[in-house]
């Protein structure tokens, strides 16, 4: 009883494993555009990814399901974002001490957010006949 999972994030996270959790338990590792093929400890079982404190949604997955990891579209968006907004703060706040405060609040929002919210989707992408 096994499931394969495929890692489809894009380059966002490219530089670091995703681990991947059965029924809450962390039992193998993805790299981007790589699989993995995972065992169930039953004919069902609970799936959710995370890398960095960043998590994905939780699925039920069966014997022979395939897996497909994406990113969300809001995280996808959230490091062009944070770069345009850090520019624009330059620009307008002159003062380093203020501007830095700033950078920290906005670091500590981003954090929590992806802490909060799903980053990653995972869907059983096509069953084994």
């Amino acid at each position: 009883m096994s499931i394969i999972i495929r890692r489809n994030t894009g380059w966002q996270g490219m530089a670091s494993k995703m681990q991947i959790k059965v029924n809450g338990e962390k039992v193998a590792r993805v790299e981007e555009k790589g699989q993995a093929e995972v065992k169930l400890p039953k004919d069902r079982a609970y799936l959710q990814v995370t890398q960095s404190g960043v998590k994905s949604n939780e699925i039920e997955v069966k014997d022979g399901d395939i897996v497909e990891i994406t990113s969300t579209k809001l995280y996808r968006m959230s490091t062009p974002l944070i770069i345009i907004t850090m520019t624009i703060l330059n620009i307008l706040i002159r003062n380093s001490t203020y501007r830095l405060i700033v950078i920290i609040i906005i670091g500590i929002l981003y954090t929590v957010s992806f802490l909060k919210i799903n980053g990653f989707h995972l869907k059983v992408f096509e069953r084994e006949k």
